[in-house]
């Protein structure tokens, strides 16, 4: 498991842990975004990580984004495999 600060652009991954207070899961929850959940990184630059979940693009602070942390999918194993 990785922090979803540290994923690439165009990576999709899964949500493994939220290491977040309640108030800040119960949001990122209402945001679709809870452990399960597949989440396709758009951009990762310096200030903030998009991600896309389900049909929403969302713009997370990299502070936040440290604190999700990321599986790959199934999809992304095997791209990387060859």
């Amino acid at each position: 498991m990785v922090p979803l600060s540290e994923v690439r652009s165009g990576a999709h991954v899964r949500i493994a842990e939220l290491w977040t207070g309640r108030g800040l899961k119960r949001r990122l929850a209402q945001l679709g975004l809870f452990p399960g959940s597949p989440v396709e990184v758009l951009a990762n630059n310096r200030g903030h990580v998009v991600v896309k979940v389900r049909s929403a693009v969302i713009s997370l602070s990299r502070g936040v984004a440290s604190k999700i942390l990321v599986e790959e999918t199934e999809d992304e194993l095997g791209a990387a495999g060859g």
